[in-house]
Order: structure tokens, then C-alpha cells, then sequence
């Protein structure tokens, strides 16, 4: 009788086709053309914040941390993360969205000097700081999507995403590896080192950006969408979420 009446739902619900999806092919030029400082951003992300997921634990245990403490320690990073997006999102939907990308990333480097300077071996400023760092270093990659769609049409988006992912992979490829060399060498808080080089990077090529490019209008920002996972599937989830809010209002 359940499996019955389940029907009478799927039965009321919209049985038109989808419209077949247009044939994309993968195109670096284009995405890199659209915006060099997203693509550029996303490749820094993966460098960063995937040595951090995978090189992160390393780091937890040869500081001394228990396992319970690692795994609290890398949730830390991952929870300043997910509450940081919103408001950090908001503000760059009000302003230059490179200028919050820019002040986010200084933020990152900030947090990441902060733990390799004053952390040490202790456990409550080991947590404390790495919320920090996952507050500004986890919202790079959705800041950079963002700033991407604002010079994108709308039939760019799906390759624009899948495009942007494939930098950051190239990044996600090289991080842990490039890390882990430098912790070896250098010790655990070289991971920290490590990242800010890159985030002083992307800071010189935001400035340099803004230098050769003028901002979007606020009338042509598109809404930020926050990205807990990096996937294309994401994307277009929260743009037809965005699109159905819309229909709503009107």
C-alpha cells in the first residue's frame, strides 16, 4: 500500500523532459580568459588547502597531539571554514569581490604565520589558530568561483566550474607532495611555511589584478553561492536553488 500510494506524488510532479545538456568540452584558455585571477586562485587553493587536509594530521601528531586531538584539531580548521563562507560572501556581494578575496587571503596568511610563530607545541593555541586559518583559507576557493562568474555569461558556467576544478586539482596533486617534502626537511610547522609562501603569492597577484582590470559593477555581481566541496554538480545545484528563491519573490 506505501509503495502504491508513492506513486500518487511522483504522479503530480513535473514529467517534462529535461532539455538534452549541451556538449562541453573541457577549455583551460577559455576558463583562464574569463578570469586569470580566479584560475590562478584555485590552483593556489589546492595547493594549500589540500596539503592541510592530507598533511594536516602529520603535522597534529608530531606536535604531540592525541588521535581524538588531531581529529578535533582538523575539524577546527574545517568548521571556521563552513561558518566563515556566509559572511565572507555577503560582504564580497556588497564590495569589489577581489578586495575581500584579497583581505581573506591575508587573513589566511595571517593565521598561517601565527601558528609557526606562536603556536608551538600548545594545544589550545594549535586550536584556536587553526579555526582561524580554516576561517580564511577554506572560503578562497567559493570567493574565487564567485569573482569568476561575475565575468562570465550564463552558458559558461558549467565549463567555467569544471574548468576551475581542474586547476585546483593540479594544485591538490602538488600540495601534499611539496608539504610533506618540506616537513621532512624542515620540521612540522614548515606546513605552515609553506602555505603562507603561497598565499603571499596569490596576494601579489590579486594586487596586480586589480591594477590591470577594473571591478564588476555591483549590478552585474552574481549572488555568492558557498562551496563546501569542490564539484560542478555544486554549482549548478545552488544556481537552480538561486534560480527557484527568485521565482518565489516574484
Amino acid at each position: 500500500m506505501m509503495i502504491t500510494l508513492s506513486l500518487v506524488p511522483v504522479s503530480m510532479a513535473d514529467r517534462s523532459n529535461p532539455r538534452p545538456p549541451a556538449e562541453l568540452r573541457l577549455d583551460l584558455a577559455a576558463v583562464w580568459r574569463i578570469s586569470p585571477l580566479a584560475a590562478f586562485g584555485c590552483f593556489a587553493v589546492g595547493l594549500t588547502n589540500s596539503a592541510f587536509r592530507i598533511v594536516g594530521p602529520i603535522y597534529g601528531q608530531s606536535i604531540g597531539l592525541s588521535v581524538s586531538e588531531i581529529a578535533t584539531f582538523m575539524s577546527a580548521g574545517i568548521v571556521g571554514g563552513a561558518v566563515m563562507q556566509y559572511p565572507l560572501g555577503a560582504l564580497s556581494d556588497r564590495h569589489d569581490r577581489r578586495k575581500v578575496l584579497l583581505g581573506t587571503t591575508i587573513g589566511a596568511l595571517v593565521a598561517a604565520l601565527a601558528i609557526v610563530w606562536f603556536a608551538g607545541d600548545s594545544r589550545s593555541a594549535n586550536m584556536l589558530l587553526v579555526f582561524l586559518f580554516g576561517a580564511f583559507a577554506m572560503s578562497l576557493y567559493s570567493l574565487s568561483v564567485a569573482h569568476a562568474n561575475d565575468h562570465a555569461e550564463k552558458d559558461q558556467f558549467v565549463q567555467l566550474a569544471a574548468g576551475l576544478l581542474f586547476f585546483y586539482s593540479l594544485g591538490a596533486m602538488a600540495g601534499p607532495l611539496l608539504a610533506s617534502l618540506l616537513m621532512q626537511r624542515f620540521g612540522p610547522h614548515a606546513l605552515f611555511s609553506y602555505t603562507s609562501i603561497v598565499y603571499a603569492v596569490l596576494i601579489g597577484v590579486t594586487l596586480y589584478r586589480m591594477s590591470v582590470r577594473p571591478s564588476v559593477p555591483a549590478a552585474r555581481r552574481r549572488r555568492f553561492a558557498a562551496l563546501l566541496r569542490t564539484s560542478p554538480v555544486f554549482m549548478r545545484m545552488a544556481r537552480r536553488s538561486r534560480n527557484h528563491r527568485s521565482a518565489g519573490d516574484t
